[in-house]
């Protein structure tokens, strides 16, 4: 390994990806090695458009209130920046949300959310990670397998081709990190060099987006800034989202589990909004001009690669984001679950002594699920209350349903409860919050009513 007397730990790390993960973890890195190389399948553009390679950067996209703590952390200003390109900035109260058959109090609680189309943040961030002096990009270009020492124990780079070139080798680098996505190759390049397959688990729910960008109307009033009517499960399969973005326009997400999805077409598309719990997203939307086409995404279910139990795993390799764990997107958990893992992975370089990278790789993997432990319980507990939805369902499932269902029927008109949901739906607490003493005497004393529809 290479490293200086500057307390770099080396010389040259090669990020795979510009996802935010790979944003962020470059980032990171940029502070402790001399060289950062971005590798980006598509092409890098100066401007806020979505990525080809990034089809669900077209949805709606809500940066929660921890993920965004993250990023001015290792951006400062980086937030008055945004709302000065067009994001939306939003306080709990900001929102009418319809949930648990209820709507939710509108409480101040001090978490504030920003909204924005995903090109625009990605667009902001890449700006932030391209200006700096150590980072250089390789876009266009498609990596086809790990390079490794002889024994193949440590990963050394990289097998890459640029379009309309031939294949090269990106060799002798002190770390490589696979940011790629949910398509990562990383398993079966593992297989290739003889590692044992790494063991997945996936929670499949066949969840879709469907949505459209509108003009907001210039006469539009309302009481709310950001509009939500949420499924109630077990029965309920349909949701759907209305938010600001930049430009004046709202975007509207809706949202099918278990393959009740949205319709393509003008006409059903507006029929699924107005067949909600509550009709008033279509209210908002039905004669507002539409200000782009209908787009589909289709997520088949949660996926998780547990890394963190081979026996055997290369040096020198670093998995995150959703090459690590994908995430239901109706929870809007993914992009803040990135940020913690890039600052997991932050801490463990500090750790190193310069020079020295061995054991990194195994610390990072062998720590980063308790990173993971609260996004991925609160996305599988929501998954798991549909009974069609196969997975192992946890110890107390049943009495945490329960618990949950009580604490929602009083979110509908106790502040405090709010207050305390919104900090654990932002990843600003702990779940444990909403047991805590006061929360849990609110619950079990309340007196219970049937949800309101």
């Amino acid at each position: 390994m290479s490293g200086d007397a500057n307390g770099k730990l080396g010389k040259h790390v090669v990020v795979l990806g510009s996802s935010m993960a790979g944003l962020l973890a470059t980032r990171v890195l940029s502070e402790r090695f001399e060289k950062v190389t971005l590798v980006e399948r598509d092409a890098l553009q100066d401007n806020p458009e979505p990525r080809k390679g990034s089809p669900q950067a077209q949805h709606l996209h809500v940066l929660l209130a921890r993920g965004a703590q993250v990023i001015e952390e290792l951006f400062p200003g980086f937030f008055k920046e945004l709302v000065e390109a067009g994001s939306c900035p939003g306080e709990m109260s900001d929102a009418a949300w319809y949930h648990f058959g209820q709507w939710k109090a509108r409480a101040q609680t001090g978490v504030i959310a920003y909204s924005q189309t995903r090109g625009l943040l990605d667009w902001k961030v890449r700006q932030r990670v391209l200006a700096l002096p150590n980072v250089t990009v390789l876009d266009r270009c498609e990596a086809h397998g790990y390079l490794t020492t002889p024994d193949k124990s440590r990963v050394t780079g990289l097998k890459l081709q640029r379009q309309g070139e031939p294949e090269m080798a990106l060799d002798g680098v002190d770390l490589v990190v696979d940011a790629s996505g949910r398509g990562s190759q990383t398993p079966r390049w593992l297989e290739e060099l003889g590692y044992p397959r790494v063991e997945q688990t996936i929670i499949k729910t066949d969840v879709a987006y469907n949505s459209r960008m509108y003009h907001r109307p210039k006469n539009h009033k309302a009481s709310w800034s950001m509009l939500a009517v949420y499924a109630d499960p077990p029965n309920g399969r349909r949701m759907g989202v209305l938010m600001p973005i930049e430009k004046d326009r709202w975007i509207l997400s809706l949202c099918g589990i278990l393959k009740d999805h949205a319709p393509t077409d003008e006409a059903g598309f507006l029929q699924f909004a107005r067949e909600l719990p509550k009709p008033d997203i279509y209210d908002a939307v039905k004669d507002a001009e539409p200000a782009g086409p209908i787009v589909v995404h289709k997520f088949p279910g949660s996926q998780r690669r547990h890394y963190d139990q081979m026996a055997r795993f290369p040096e020198s390799l670093v998995v995150l984001g959703d090459a690590l764990c994908s995430l239901n997107p109706i929870y809007g958990q993914g992009m803040t679950a990135s940020a913690l893992e890039v600052m997991l992975l932050r801490e463990c370089l500090l750790k190193q002594g310069p020079g020295e990278l061995s054991g990194l790789a195994q610390r990072f993997r062998k720590q980063v699920p308790s990173v993971l432990l609260v996004p991925w319980m609160l996305a599988l507990t929501e998954d798991l209350s549909y009974p069609e939805v196969e997975g192992q369902r946890p110890p107390g499932f049943g009495l945490m349903r329960w618990y949950a269902t009580r604490l929602h029927n009083l979110a509908a008109h106790d502040p405090e409860v709010v207050r305390g949901f919104a900090n654990v739906q932002h990843m600003l607490k702990s779940p444990a919050a909403l047991a805590s003493p006061g929360i849990l005497w609110r619950v079990l004393t309340s007196r219970w009513s049937s949800p309101t529809t």
